[in-house]
């Protein structure tokens, strides 16, 4: 069953290396998904997912709401990761988008980037 899900996952998104897609952060706005920032302190969750704007805001388990962030620019992170570009760490990804790192690193954790071998 688990693996069904997985696979069905796997091919409704953009990216056939793991689960990342624009669809995959709404499913995770609509089910109010939890996941865990880069450090493994945070938990967080989208609380919004602007389809006209592409664009999304996470909250803090402190309630703190996040300014939004560009969904072009974290496919252009998630591109990175896979690529061997990037690696996927906060320090490395603040570079790209200050003050974004730690919450972009959990965010694809749990999509379960990671760089492609050739």
């Amino acid at each position: 069953m688990v693996k069904e899900r997985t696979e069905k996952r796997k091919k409704s998104t953009d990216c056939p290396h793991c689960s990342f897609g624009w669809e995959e952060l709404q499913e995770m706005k609509n089910d109010q998904t939890e996941f865990w920032a880069g450090d493994g302190f945070n938990r967080l969750r989208i609380v919004e997912a602007d389809e006209r704007e592409r664009r999304i805001h996470m909250v803090n388990q402190a309630g703190k709401i996040t300014w939004p962030l560009n969904f072009k620019k974290l496919e252009e992170i998630h591109e990175k990761i896979h690529s061997g570009e990037l690696v996927l760490i906060p320090y490395e990804i603040d570079k790209l988008i200050p003050t974004w790192g730690n919450y972009v690193a959990g965010l694809l954790r749990y999509f379960g980037c990671a760089k492609i071998e050739p």
